[in-house]
């Protein structure tokens, strides 16, 4: 779209996360990279001379689904990415935590990049008029110790946040609970939110938790409810896998978006919303074909990718919004 400062990409990955930003000169800003098998690498190598450097690859937490590909990056694009921004999740020891540091010390060893820690306070670019930022809000050094120390890493996920003039455009919280995003974001609510946690954020109580909670669990629900609330998203990207293991999205998540004003669109289609589509493995539409880019290789596409350009001051969506809004109505019983 002409005119446009930057666009955003929100990619299929299956069950996980993944988003691309392409700034004003060409380069690419990735906020998590998706699990292995990561349709973003197949892209990545097919573009290797015609897309230019990897200014920065973010990472909102170390779980599979968020940095699974990480590897095949930086294996094939290493000396092209400017900052590697990761923070520590989990105990140094973890198994996880190690792989992944692992292979991007070995390359910030070489000269390639730099390696940062994920911190509220930093600016991970910044617009030439100064009036658009992307930065990062959450978690704090304290925040950060907190969630390792009760063993719950994603009380620790990194929030990064887009703004323009002061204005909160979008939001990527990763696996962050509802409650603290609310609490981050109450002041500045973000026109559009990413997730978190695939639609089923970490403190909605689902069934089992409601009926342990006994009486207490009308509270735990209306917690949730203020948090949809403080915030109220007027888009929401549900990045989720059809056959996710989960029962990701929470219909009980997504009812509560829709009361709140929210538009919702899930990368993928779940079994709630039409289970012979899943089972025939229709597609809804085929976002990723549509846009260029790299589709998943599992699972059933609903919107799959989806695209949104930055001019002036708004996200726009891309030219196929509408399109497949109107298919959706076709599907049993949608949840968005």
């Amino acid at each position: 779209m002409r005119n446009a400062l930057i666009r955003i990409d929100l990619w299929d990955v299956g069950q996980g996360d993944c988003s691309t930003i392409v700034l004003p000169d060409g380069r690419l800003i990735i906020i998590d990279v998706g699990p292995r098998g990561s349709p973003l690498v197949d892209w990545l190598n097919e573009r290797r001379g015609a897309v230019p450097d990897i200014a920065a690859i973010i990472l909102t937490h170390n779980d599979g689904d968020h940095a699974g590909a990480l590897s095949a990056i930086i294996r094939e694009h290493k000396r092209r990415i400017g900052v590697f921004w990761m923070l520590m999740d989990r105990n140094p020891s973890n198994l996880v935590f190690q792989k992944i540091f692992r292979i991007a010390e070995e390359a910030a060893k070489e000269g390639c990049f730099e390696i940062k820690r994920v911190d509220e306070g930093q600016v991970l670019w910044t617009s030439e008029d100064g009036k658009t930022v992307l930065k990062i809000v959450h978690p704090n050094f304290i925040e950060n110790v907190q969630a390792i120390n009760s063993g719950k890493p994603n009380g620790s996920s990194g929030l990064i946040v887009l703004e323009s003039n002061s204005n909160c455009l979008f939001a990527w919280p990763g696996d962050l609970e509802l409650n603290k995003v609310a609490e981050k974001l109450q002041s500045t609510p973000p026109w559009g939110l990413f997730g978190p946690h695939h639609g089923g954020p970490s403190d909605y109580p689902t069934k089992a938790v409601r009926k342990k909670a006994g009486k207490a669990a009308g509270a735990l629900k209306q917690l949730v409810r203020c948090s949809v609330n403080l915030i109220k998203p007027q888009r929401s990207f549900i990045s989720v896998g059809t056959k996710n293991p989960h029962n990701h999205p929470r219909p009980g998540y997504l009812k509560l978006l829709k009361q709140a004003g929210s538009r919702i669109v899930c990368s993928q289609l779940s079994r709630c919303c039409d289970r012979l589509h899943v089972l025939k493995k229709i597609p809804v539409f085929q976002g990723a074909l549509a846009l260029g880019l790299r589709p998943c290789r599992t699972g059933v596409s609903c919107r799959g990718a989806m695209r949104f350009y930055l001019v002036d001051g708004e996200l726009i969506p891309d030219e196929f919004d509408t399109m497949h809004q109107t298919r959706v109505r076709s599907l049993l019983r949608p949840q968005c």
